[in-house]
């Protein structure tokens, strides 16, 4: 299916994490665990089969997504026939029939060239291990498990009900039809991670409504000995995004909307307000320097919308405590002033431009070679470099919880205090230049670096 808006927090807080724990000096495996496999792939392959019959000799135009869904669960529920013909597809492509399994895999292309669009926007790198990948070691896992008694029998179904759980419905490891479930497939993934992948900390990173589904599985895995003492699971939930009225994001039509869709307004949005402000200097007649937009030709212009849309949606979410649900608010993310992504890039723009009137590069190295130390006497030099020293803190803080929040609170608290700074503080052309040129230059390697944990950008000039 079309990715929304509901897997955008999914997306952006699990990269957010794998960030941090690879700085950290960790190696992290990003699987993106798609649901690519299951009922709805007979329904979806037999209604490739009737739109598109020549979908063997050459690949369906299936641009609407979600238009190619909506009509394939309308037959799949009012035509008794086609669930029939899906139902007998599911048996196919489970058996392992090669029409049904080509058809299967034309039908995840596509979905996966949707997705790719999304994620070469958001800068997100993810190795996609579907459900269908574990397919194979369900068996073998299952009877594993019934060999050290952890399953039993509830109404011809196989079950497991794993030891100091509260919940009163088990684990379904096969239905009583003999067909496996969700269930089934995540106790072969968490087997695979931690045996054949052998990691050392697994991190799961959904919607807080899978909280008890995990907990299950995670006591399952403990109980049946997979779980080494020194490995770490965490459950990361999250809440929903939540349009204006605080119910789940939508369109005016009802539609859930299109995560591709919402990213590219927010561009739209951000290129017209760059383009307004150009306008503005030129009428004005401050086209000349290296500052203004309106020195900037399209392309830059362009680039420059594209990294104040993307950052801004990526930080509205990311600033928010990830348990609970967030209001998407274009106005609010895309505001200049206030705790938003975009007042972070007009305050590190700011340091850039500082830095460059003062050929820092050259500037800083030699002040550092002549051994001019960094000497804090001003109020708001004291407590800009007090905050400085806290990264590392920030960043041990930020593993321990996986609430990217705690890193976004840090940066908007360096930018608060930088302006603080800059407010009271001359710089270029002061006696106190040299160290607070290395002052600002510390600030500018640490938010470049924090900024790019977030997955947001950063620019030179807006």
């Amino acid at each position: 299916k079309q990715m929304h808006v509901g897997h955008l927090r999914s997306t952006i807080i699990g990269d957010a994490i794998a960030r941090v724990l690879a700085f950290h000096g960790d190696t992290v495996i990003r699987q993106n665990h798609v649901g690519d496999w299951g009922t709805q792939f007979g329904m979806l392959i037999g209604h490739l089969k009737t739109v598109f019959p020549d979908y063997a000799s050459k690949p369906p135009p299936i641009a609407d997504l979600q238009q190619f869904y909506k009509d394939a669960k309308k037959r799949f529920d009012e035509d008794e026939a086609f669930k029939k013909v899906a139902h007998d597809e599911v048996v196919r492509l489970q058996g392992g029939d090669g029409a049904s399994r080509y058809a299967w895999g034309q039908i995840c292309d596509v979905s996966r060239r949707e997705f790719e669009k999304v994620y070469s926007r958001l800068d997100v790198t993810l190795h996609e291990v579907g459900e269908s990948h574990y397919n194979e070691y369900i068996p073998a896992v299952i009877r594993h498990l019934e060999e050290i008694g952890s399953v039993s029998e509830s109404g011809g179904a196989k079950v497991i009900f794993p030891p100091g759980t509260k919940h009163e419905q088990p684990l379904i490891v096969t239905k009583s039809d003999g067909g496996f479930s969700y269930d089934s497939t995540d106790m072969a993934a968490i087997w695979y991670r931690l045996l054949e992948k052998k990691a050392d900390w697994l991190v799961y990173v959904t919607d807080a409504g899978q909280g008890p589904h995990f907990e299950l599985i995670y006591a399952a895995a403990r109980a049946a000995g997979w779980v080494r003492p020194s490995v770490r699971i965490d459950h990361c939930p999250h809440g929903l995004v939540c349009g204006e009225d605080g119910k789940k994001f939508k369109t005016r039509s009802g539609d859930v909307t299109r995560l591709v869709d919402l990213l590219d307004e927010a561009v739209n949005q951000m290129l017209a307000g760059l383009r307004e402000r150009a306008a503005e200097q030129r009428d004005a007649g401050r086209v000349g320097g290296r500052a203004g937009v309106a020195s900037m030709s399209e392309e830059e212009l362009m680039k420059t919308a594209r990294t104040l849309g993307y950052s801004a949606v990526k930080y509205a979410d990311l600033k928010n405590n990830r348990t609970s649900n967030y209001i998407f608010s274009y106005d609010r993310m895309l505001d200049d002033k206030g705790n938003t992504a975009v007042y972070l890039l007009y305050a590190g723009a700011r340091i850039a431009s500082i830095l460059r009137n003062a050929d820092a590069k050259n500037d800083v190295a030699g002040y550092l070679s002549a051994g001019v130390r960094i000497e804090l006497k001003h109020e708001s030099e004291l407590a800009l470099g007090r905050a400085l020293l806290r990264f590392p803190e920030v960043v041990q803080q930020t593993l321990h919880a996986l609430f990217p929040s705690v890193l976004c609170d840090y940066v908007y608290d360096l930018c608060l205090l930088f302006t603080k700074f800059y407010a009271a503080c001359k710089v270029i052309g002061s006696a106190e230049e040299g160290p607070r040129l290395l002052l600002l230059s510390a600030l500018e390697k640490t938010l470049r670096t924090a900024f790019g944990l977030l997955g947001i950008g950063y620019l030179e000039r807006i």
